[in-house]
């Protein structure tokens, strides 16, 4: 029964790459969408349902698994002989993706280097790649392409890139830096390459919803909700109100993605800012999106998203933002080596 326990979590867990994004795994699935920070957790792997029985162990066991195996460096598994198949590819994957914003969005009063900001209406091609370094320790990255390049912000990147440690498996711990950036591959002195201080560092935590609240929670047989809570910290940060760079950006944030029937699922997360006055026009409440996700390669995945700057006050949003119509639609095809 435990390992009907853990195929269900795996499940919940599987939704973007980068998704890293997504990959077949948890990163892969969310490399497609960029996002100002903070951006929501990732999710990976889709779900069915948590079920216990008596021969199962008991939750408090599952847990101290959970936690005193994260950050696990197996470096035997560098000692192993390879398969005659196996290349240098092999622990590589990622996804294609095509992006649209619903509506466009007006440009906020920003410097010209700078590079986080409201999202704008541009198609977006984009290109992500997860290499799995060992055990649960990756490294990943996402090319863009904008359909019309006239609309790129300075806040949009040409590339992210994200690196860290991420197990899907139930009661882990994770430790990712991630940065969506206005990136660029011809930098300048105004806008550099990367500003490496404007990422975000993320300490989180995985969870299932289990029996009886799962129950509560759910109505459908299938039904299942795994969430995530996450420690988010930027360094340096953009503050509209001073138009100015400001240090030590920090929030609080609860992920949560249920997984209605198959690869169906709709995902939500909240934020909590230590100090309100960091949070920014284009900087959310909550997050939320919905679709069919598959992480399995050779898969496509259509998602709804909505990063924009939500507010539980509907009162309080900035201008053009917080609405339905400023999410984006996401088609991906995932893939691996």
């Amino acid at each position: 029964m435990q390992k009907r326990q853990t195929i269900a979590f795996l499940s919940i867990l599987s939704c973007c790459v980068n998704s890293l994004p997504i990959t077949a795994s948890e990163y892969q699935s969310e490399t497609a969408k960029h996002a100002p920070e903070p951006s929501s957790p990732n999710f990976a792997k889709a779900a069915t349902v948590n079920k216990k029985s008596d021969d199962e162990e008991p939750e408090s066991a599952l847990i101290w698994k959970g936690v005193t195996s994260s950050f696990d460096v197996p470096f035997e598994d560098w000692t192993k002989p390879r398969d005659e198949d196996d290349s240098w590819l092999k622990g590589l994957s990622g996804n294609l993706g095509l992006g649209h914003p619903l509506l466009q969005t007006q440009a906020a009063n920003v410097p010209a280097n700078a590079t986080s900001g409201p999202t704008n209406n541009n198609t977006i091609g984009t290109l992500s790649l997860k290499y799995v370094i060992i055990g649960n320790w990756f490294v990943s990255g996402t090319l863009y392409y904008y359909l019309d390049k006239d609309q790129q912000q300075p806040w949009n990147p040409d590339f992210t890139y994200v690196f860290g440690y991420s197990d899907w498996r139930p009661y882990t711990f994770s430790l990712l830096y991630s940065n969506y950036g206005g990136n660029r591959f011809n930098g300048t002195d105004e806008q550099p390459v990367t500003n490496f201080n404007q990422g975000t560092w993320t300490f989180g935590w995985k969870f299932p919803v289990t029996k009886p609240f799962v129950d509560w929670l759910t109505f459908t047989d299938d039904g299942a909700i795994g969430c995530q809570v996450d420690f988010n910290y930027t360094p340096e940060y953009f503050d509209l109100a001073s138009t100015s760079y400001k240090s030590g950006h920090k929030t609080l944030s609860l992920g949560c993605k249920y997984s209605i029937y198959g690869n169906w699922y709709v995902n939500g997360t909240a934020f909590y800012y230590f100090d309100k006055s960091q949070r920014q026009p284009w900087n959310p409440d909550f997050t939320y999106g919905f679709g069919y996700f598959d992480w399995r390669p050779g898969s496509f995945t259509l998602q709804y998203n909505n990063y924009s700057g939500n507010r539980w006050n509907p009162s309080e949003r900035g201008e053009d933002t917080g609405r339905f119509i400023d999410g984006s639609i996401t088609l991906a095809y995932s893939f691996s080596f």
